[in-house]
């Protein structure tokens, strides 16, 4: 039975009760190997975490996290994703309504759910990608860079050594319709550093990796270079076309890198052209595709030693 942990969710944040039991009862029944049961619909994969409409929960996503080793690190991801919205709105940035649940999973460890109102998926950046007209696409992919230069622009003036960033992917922001004003979804990972240190820690990212490569995964330091990116604007344009070609439209990236080298060129950054996209997105959709690999094999011998693999796998995606 998954009750709730001992750790304390900031209560700016802290989901409602009947809420948080009805995610309970989720968590209780689901099988990761099957995770589209009792009225369960899952709407996107992340890399640590897969999003579900609930029956009992209507008119909510809710993102599961890949969980936690031990409680403080659940409580030092609670405080950061609670320091991280306050940020963000003392700088601007609009985020959806985001609530959090933490449980103990079924393998006795802290498990995290977030919670926010679900918006209408046309207004979402990936479909407005792979739908809108041109000039609606500029438009949206302008406003994501303004936001993100407001932020940029806010860690070079700060005498603190806090910096924040955001994931700039279309697919991670809603439009209201006839707005450019960009509302953020995707918080569940806080990229906020104090002193060089991710605030929210690192250890929640390994905890899908096999257990003998995940000090390896330290020595190199790559949850860290892979956070890297969202702090430089010239990665963070890389990182956001990219993401072009896994929503099926690398034809747009054309229309678009004339818009984001102006703003490049602005920021005393090296142009970029659709081959250092290719590039980009061809290098990184290998290093994802492999480390699924590895966790796929992961699962396989969870199962050969009768063991329940804790964490949910997409099936086959297109990269």
């Amino acid at each position: 039975m998954c009750e709730p942990t001992r750790v304390k969710v900031p209560e700016r944040i802290a989901l409602q009760a009947d809420r948080t039991a009805a995610l309970q009862r989720f968590e209780a029944a689901l099988n990761p190997a099957r995770p589209e049961a009792g009225g369960a619909r899952v709407i996107g994969y992340g890399e640590i975490s897969t999003a579900f409409t609930l029956a009992d929960l209507p008119g909510f996503a809710s993102k599961r996290m890949a969980g936690f080793s031990t409680e403080p690190e659940a409580e030092r991801y609670g405080e950061a994703l609670a320091d991280y919205l306050d940020e963000l709105h003392v700088q601007g940035v609009r985020t959806a309504d985001t609530r959090l649940a933490l449980l103990t999973g079924a393998n006795g460890r802290p498990m995290a759910y977030l919670v926010q109102p679900l918006l209408d998926a046309e207004g979402i950046g990936a479909h407005l990608l792979r739908t809108a007209d041109d000039g609606r696409l500029l438009e949206c992919v302008q406003a994501v860079l303004e936001t993100v230069a407001g932020l940029l622009d806010e860690n070079a003036r700060r005498t603190d050594d806090r910096v924040v960033a955001v994931d700039a992917q279309l697919s991670n922001w809603w439009f209201e319709p006839g707005s450019t004003t960009p509302t953020l979804l995707d918080v569940g990972t806080p990229f906020m550093r104090r002193g060089g240190i991710d605030e929210c820690g690192t250890e929640f990212f390994l905890a899908p990796v096999p257990f003998p490569l995940r000090g390896y995964y330290r020595r190199q330091r790559a949850v860290e270079q892979y956070i890297d990116d969202y702090f430089d604007a010239r990665s963070l344009a890389l990182d956001l076309l990219g993401n072009f070609h896994k929503e099926g439209r690398p034809d747009r990236i054309g229309v678009v890198v004339p818009l984001v080298n102006d703003w490049l060129a602005g920021r005393h950054a090296e142009n970029i052209s659709a081959r250092d996209v290719d590039a980009y997105y061809k290098k990184d959709a290998a290093d994802l595709e492999l480390y699924l690999k590895i966790r796929r094999l992961d699962r396989a011998l969870y199962r050969l030693a009768g063991r329940s693999y804790p964490f949910i796998l997409p099936g086959p995606i297109k990269r």
